[in-house]
């Protein structure tokens, strides 16, 4: 169900839209004059994070992480944003609380609404992706600990528990937050080079901190990449040690069987054999099976097998 919202000062309207339908695309059309193409962004999911300029209005979309709590997994989510000169449109799918969060704050503070609407539309953007833009965190931090964790079980004798399933996970939401975040360096390059009438040369260096931040997630983003394949090859690399460790245990346990299989077998067969009409046949044959399993234990000891 779509839902409106709509902040207001002299300066600035910012219109708030969740959840839009065809119907109300059509309407900002008709009223802002908005290209088909940008409206057919806000409905479907675009791949990358983009910018769009024109004559009158700025049209940017950005991509933020939300956690799957079904699947666990990372998903994408986009804001959809019109910036005019006395306009600022956002629309999206309801899920970002934080933009929800930093709507409601600018509605109930009448001075700090005044204060950011009266420096514009492009200082408004700022003030917005500023924001959005601290969603990545919690989400790499968390990153950060698992692949700790998985440090620690690799390289402290936990290998018995085969972490490729927990590096993969890891990889693949590194893979997500790399594609939602990277593309935004060029939006945000773009963006202070817009049209002076929404970002003015005073918001440069502001757009220049979010940039900074952006860059801080990428390099920790690919030092992780770099790490979880390290983790990746270091589990491989322990996990086929281990398994060469259980078949030369299982070889050398094969070797060591295969004479006394024999002597069993030999001598269950029923046909005259040394020693098989002796009182003490059992006991003799028992010490020789015994001195065969002694003498191949000390040999492999002897070639360090053991």
């Amino acid at each position: 169900m779509v839902q409106e919202e709509l902040l207001r000062t002299k300066d600035l309207t910012w219109i708030n839209i969740v959840n839009p339908h065809q119907e109300k695309l059509e309407e900002l059309q008709k009223k802002y004059g908005f290209h088909e193409l940008d409206l057919e962004d806000c409905l479907s999911k675009t791949e990358s994070p983009k910018i769009e300029e024109y004559g009158n209005y700025v049209f940017v979309v950005f991509h933020f992480p939300q956690k799957n709590m079904r699947t666990n997994n990372i998903t994408i989510d986009s804001v959809n944003v019109f910036i005019g000169n006395d306009f600022f449109i956002t629309l999206s799918n309801g899920k970002l609380r934080r933009l929800d969060d930093y709507f409601h704050s600018l509605k109930d503070s009448l001075n700090e609404r005044r204060k950011v609407f009266k420096r514009g539309s492009g200082y408004l953007l700022y003030e917005l992706i500023d924001d959005l833009f601290d969603i990545y965190n919690p989400y790499i931090s968390q990153l950060h600990r698992s692949l700790r964790e998985v440090e620690e079980d690799i390289f402290e004798g936990k290998i018995m528990k085969d972490r490729l399933y927990d590096i993969m996970s890891i990889k693949r939401q590194i893979i997500s937050l790399k594609r939602a975040l990277m593309p935004h360096s060029s939006i945000i390059l773009s963006l202070e080079h817009l049209h002076k009438r929404f970002i003015n040369k005073q918001l440069e260096l502001y757009f220049d901190d979010v940039a900074d931040k952006i860059s801080r997630g990428e390099s920790t983003l690919l030092s992780m990449d770099e790490l979880v394949e390290t983790l990746h090859n270091a589990n491989e690399s322990l996990t086929s040690h281990n398994t060469n460790r259980v078949m030369k245990i299982l070889t050398i346990f094969s070797v060591t069987m295969l004479p006394l299989t024999f002597l069993t077998g030999l001598y269950g067969m029923n046909i005259d054999l040394p020693l098989s009409s002796h009182p003490h046949a059992f006991s003799v044959l028992l010490g020789i099976m015994v001195g065969v399993f002694a003498f191949a234990m000390l040999f492999f000891k002897f070639k360090r097998y053991l």
